[in-house]
């Protein structure tokens, strides 16, 4: 949700801030929870936030500079971290694990694809969907 934000916030280049009632209507999510993730992204020095008039949310860095591995060390994200298989723990190519352990492996492929993904690939990625499933709960909520 965090990298989906900042790349909604970023992704029309400008260094403008962007409302918080523009971030619930692209991506559907509720303004509390979305205030959360704001806050984190916020405290964690992602994003500047301004109050009043003129007042919103922007990126710290540009949007393409912004990776999920970027997101991952920011919030402690475990999955930067690799865990072996058969119960070592932490795992590395030097170690207590069988050789050719593929948890290694598939470690390096995955840091490879959070380094390489920015949050502005992400919202791309989820534009389409997060419209219509802001179309839907619109719908729902017509609907009541």
């Amino acid at each position: 949700m965090a990298a989906v934000c900042m790349g909604l916030i970023g992704r029309d280049g400008s260094d403008e801030c962007m409302q918080i009632p523009e971030l619930v209507e692209l991506t559907g999510i509720s303004r509390p929870t979305l205030g959360k993730v704001v806050n984190a992204l916020a405290r964690k020095k992602l994003v500047k936030t301004q109050r009043g008039v003129g007042g919103g949310v922007r990126l710290v860095r540009s949007v393409e500079q912004v990776s999920l591995y970027d997101l991952c060390v920011a919030f402690d994200d475990p999955v930067i971290e690799c865990q072996c298989s058969f119960g070592f723990g932490h795992c590395a190519e030097e170690g207590p694990c069988p050789p050719g352990c593929l948890c290694v492996a598939q470690q390096s492929k995955q840091l490879e694809y959070l380094k390489n993904t920015s949050v502005f690939d992400i919202a791309e990625m989820m534009l389409p969907r997060l419209k219509k499933a802001a179309r839907s709960a619109k719908r729902a909520k017509q609907n009541r």
